[in-house]
């Protein structure tokens, strides 16, 4: 498994008023806090360019990280889907930053979900 690699996927479908959990395999928050960036996007494909519509700055994001080995992380992000939530397809993105246990260097990396409908 590499960062960012998704360990629970997105279902295909889901109607407004449910929950979205996608769990990754992350890096440990500290290495950066993302102060002024974000853990978590939900990207709503509009015109056909993937756009932000919730971080995890919004009360229907929750963001969750756990260790599960000596070096190694899971993060779940969870969306609640807002009942006005705007129709089509979307995805879960996640951020995060992995440190190199030989030489302590910081990387950044990504993970996005499997493309999802919202209906």
């Amino acid at each position: 498994m590499s960062f960012g690699d998704v360990l629970v996927d997105a279902k295909s479908t889901y109607g407004r008023g449910e929950q979205v959990a996608v769990e990754f395999v992350t890096g440990h928050p500290k290495n950066d806090l993302r102060r002024g960036g974000t853990f978590l996007e939900i990207q709503r494909l509009a015109d056909g360019k993937w756009v932000r519509h919730a971080d995890d700055g919004d009360w229907d994001t929750k963001y969750h990280w756990a260790r599960t080995f000596v070096a190694e992380s899971k993060a779940v992000v969870h969306w609640k889907i807002h009942p006005n939530a705007p129709i089509g397809k979307y995805r879960v993105v996640h951020f995060g930053n992995w440190k190199n246990g030989w030489n302590g260097a910081i990387s950044a990396f990504s993970g996005t979900s499997r493309t999802f409908v919202v209906s």
